[in-house]
């Protein structure tokens, strides 16, 4: 079973409702044009089984309460309905109207019981604040009761200066934003506090792997331990960037990923196909290409019956 935990989906009426009806980028994201059709042609073409939709930096963090929980209830259900139509095919990521704490405790109680939810999805950042801010505490208490997976995703940090210009705030923030996140959410204690939270990092956790040894080196074995517990996805293309990754984290933390739609159909295919280039062994191969996820997400008890 191959499975793409990163792959996204992007609803022209929940676009609208959150303002930023330009996403994605034409330029970027050469796949936006398909219908749901085209896409599950494509996803035969290359031997794809199931993706799990996610609304990459579309989050609705509206500053109104009232308006992300709106927004958030749009997603979830458009995505449901995508799910319900496809059984098998397509799993969802929920959305939570964060930084509205009361306001996301609904969502999860009201999107994590159906079959359609394997998880949820929560920005790198929200807003001014970060993923160690004591303010997503109860939403993470919640999570970890649940023991729920939370992808994580950069939201593009557009505003910060020393990456103006030249599309370097998707260019190479993105991988900073993983970068930043993952370690405060060990340095912040917050895998500590909420074990039962299985986070997964986008883009092979961004710099991580390279950096290892400095963002280690005077600290305890914590920090290495803390980022070895957490998943990382493939979207990369680089066979020395995964083989760097599976030193650092072991291959059984890797999980198959695109960024559907933000590639052509050939780097769509490369994405999967490169991964058997990076020397693992068959049975670690197969976990990466969908056997971990499977387990993750709780997908290997069976297709669920359209309803």
């Amino acid at each position: 079973m191959v499975i793409d935990v990163h792959a996204h989906h992007y609803p022209k009426q929940y676009l609208e409702r959150i303002g930023r009806p330009g996403l994605p980028p034409a330029a970027a994201a050469a796949l936006a044009y398909q219908d749901i059709g085209q896409r599950l042609a494509l996803l035969d073409r290359v031997g794809i089984d199931t993706q799990v939709l996610s609304v990459s930096q579309a989050q609705p963090y509206l500053p109104a309460a009232a308006d992300a929980a709106d927004a958030a209830r749009l997603i979830n259900d458009l995505y449901a309905d995508v799910c319900r139509d496809h059984p098998g095919r397509f799993y969802a990521f929920a959305a939570l109207p964060l930084p509205h704490v009361d306001e996301s405790l609904e969502e999860i109680a009201r999107t994590l019981d159906t079959r359609w939810m394997v998880g949820v999805t929560i920005g790198c950042s929200v807003g001014e604040r970060q993923l160690d801010d004591a303010v997503f505490e109860p939403v993470f208490q919640e999570l970890d009761r649940r023991q729920t997976p939370v992808f994580l995703h950069p939201v593009g940090q557009e505003g910060t200066s020393w990456l103006a210009g030249s599309n370097l705030p998707w260019l190479v923030g993105a991988p900073f934003e993983d970068t930043a996140a993952a370690l405060r959410l060990v340095l912040g204690g917050v895998i500590d506090r909420h074990p039962g939270i299985r986070f997964i990092v986008p883009h092979l956790g961004g710099t991580i792997p390279f950096l290892l040894a400095r963002v280690t080196r005077k600290s305890d074995d914590r920090v290495r331990s803390g980022l070895a517990r957490l998943y990382y996805d493939t979207v990369s293309g680089s066979t020395d960037a995964v083989v760097c990754s599976c030193h650092a984290f072991g291959a059984d933390r890797l999980l198959f990923g695109t960024d559907y739609p933000y590639c052509d159909e050939a780097e769509f295919e490369h994405h999967l196909t490169y991964l058997d280039d990076c020397g693992l062994e068959p049975a670690a191969l197969e976990g990466v290409r969908g056997g971990t996820a499977a387990t993750l997400l709780h997908l290997d008890r069976g297709t669920p019956s359209p309803g």
